[in-house]
């Protein structure tokens, strides 16, 4: 064919694309990814008794007011081996906590407590969770403060739920929603024979990073993204939690939670059994409160294939009025 003619036919051809996408109600392919809102993410560090505490944060860009405005400001937790970033910004696809937050008009923060990821250490404690629990406050104190909200939305995975309840049975009014996800409680009985540290460090491997995910229920280049991510954050993890999962256990009081709160149980997630959980649940003060069992995956659900319904579950929670 003419190389003209060849030209002609493929411009045409383009413009029919581009008129069929208006007469469907869409912009073109290009002008889509254009008008796509940008994520931006940036780190803060807020002091709590001289110890720089740091908060990871995402927005679409200019949108934090708005966010405000609307309610949509969240804080997550992390458990007791790996930070924040890793567990809840994995940049793989769509298994970004975060992003999916960010992308539904959220502003939204993921702490490291001290000891973790980008905060401070210190020799004074073993970031045990009494002490980690200062540290989410001073979080949100800066966090309502900035964006001028008087309270937030919070998730605790794992470890993270006693974080997160403990301050939310001290300090109800700063929570407007609380997600309780791979709920800690009364623990396993194995755990109370679980050898007592004598260093404030352990060294993680990636065999650490692996536990907890499901055969059959994740995908190996995303387990593979997380194991890097997670080594490259958190090379040793505080034992103050390990102290406490072994002496402490049950940390948490259901009855002292009185703030709406949903608890999320995977099916196959070894820190809990179907019968403590909705125990647990029964006893939460809380007139609003829901209780949700994901089908399938573990603990580490929200980075295995079943991460979209788990996504979908926290954003309707923390959407509602």
């Amino acid at each position: 064919m003419d190389p003209r003619r060849l030209l002609r036919w493929l411009l045409l051809l383009l413009g029919c694309c581009a008129w069929t996408a208006l007469a469907c109600g869409q912009a073109p392919l290009s002008e889509r990814a254009l008008s796509a809102p940008s994520i931006a993410g940036k780190s803060h560090f807020v002091l709590r008794d001289k110890l720089r505490i740091h908060l990871w944060q995402k927005c679409q860009s200019g949108q934090e007011a708005r966010a405000a405005r609307a309610g949509k400001v969240a804080i997550l937790v992390h458990g007791a081996t790996w930070s924040g970033r890793p567990d809840f910004d994995l940049q793989i696809r769509d298994y970004s906590l975060m992003d999916h937050l960010a992308r539904h008009g959220y502003d939204v923060w993921a702490i490291d407590i001290h000891g973790y990821g980008l905060s401070d250490e210190t020799d004074e404690d073993w970031s045990d969770t009494a002490s980690a629990t200062l540290d989410l406050e001073a979080a949100v104190e800066y966090v309502c403060q900035l964006r001028e909200v008087s309270h937030v939305k919070v998730l605790g995975w794992s470890w993270g739920t006693q974080i997160a309840g403990l301050y939310a049975a001290r300090r109800p009014e700063r929570i407007a929603r609380l997600v309780l996800y791979g709920t800690v409680w009364r623990g396993m009985p194995e755990w109370k024979n679980t050898p007592l540290p004598d260093t404030q460090y352990r060294i993680n491997t990636a065999e650490s990073a692996r536990n907890g995910f499901i055969d059959g229920q994740f995908e190996p280049d995303v387990l593979e993204a997380y194991v890097q991510a997670a080594l490259q954050a958190d090379p040793r993890s505080p034992n103050g939690t390990v102290i406490d999962v072994a002496t402490k256990l049950p940390l948490l009081d259901p009855e002292a939670i009185r703030v709406p709160t949903l608890v999320i149980r995977p099916e196959q997630d070894f820190v809990s059994t179907p019968e403590e959980m909705l125990e647990f649940f029964g006893r939460l003060k809380s007139a609003d409160k829901s209780y949700v069992v994901l089908p399938d995956g573990g603990h580490a659900i929200l980075l295995e294939k079943g991460h979209r319904r788990f996504q979908e579950v926290v954003r309707g929670f923390f959407d509602r009025p």
